[in-house]
């Protein structure tokens, strides 16, 4: 997810259609399970991972405000269930180790750079570009979905125009100024 953690936030969803959907979505990318018993989310929500939490390789775990509103909506089912709430404007989401240092901390917020489409249009943030580092605003996008896409990757996009991008760009020099002397010379 970025250069300083494996297992990161990677979607964040908050409050709509009056049922309590906010959720976070952890990330692990690596190639095996990590054990984040022990682990705790922090800042406007609380939750700490019990014993045994493993999370799969490449997989996700989703924590949600009301396990039972997930269910209900994605047919995702999860019995981590954080206390708090993810405000609507701008928030604090943390995930600590087991020695309680902060892991991966994201500041969102509704202005810009951060995207507007999770701002009452019912999207989730989501972690687009990780290599930026989820600190930075402009690693997080709007999710494809209204909704949000609980414990699943991002949907494929359907229109191409979303995928292509300006590579590269070569603007015209001039030619070095190349001083150039022409020798001659004979032979007696």
């Amino acid at each position: 997810c970025d250069w300083s953690s494996d297992v990161c936030s990677s979607d964040l969803r908050d409050r709509a259609d009056g049922r309590n959907l906010e959720f976070v979505e952890i990330y692990n990318s690596q190639d095996w399970s990590e054990d984040i018993s022990g682990f705790r989310l922090s800042g406007d929500i609380d939750y700490a991972f019990p014993t045994n939490t493993t999370l799969g390789a490449r997989s996700y775990l989703l924590v949600a405000a009301s396990p039972a509103d997930i269910q209900a909506v994605y047919g995702v089912v999860t019995t981590h269930a954080f206390t708090g709430n993810l405000p609507n404007d701008k928030g604090r989401v943390r995930l600590r180790n087991r020695q309680d240092a902060v892991v991966v901390e994201v500041n969102y917020d509704t202005e810009p750079p951060w995207p507007a489409a999770p701002d009452g249009a019912g999207h989730s943030l989501v972690l687009a570009r990780p290599s930026f580092g989820e600190a930075n605003p402009f690693a997080w996008g709007s999710s494809d979905q209204i909704g949000g896409s609980p414990r699943t990757n991002e949907t494929a996009r359907s229109n191409p125009f979303q995928t292509v991008m300006i590579n590269e760009i070569f603007a015209h020099t001039d030619p070095p100024q190349i001083r150039s002397e022409e020798h001659t010379s004979e032979l007696q």
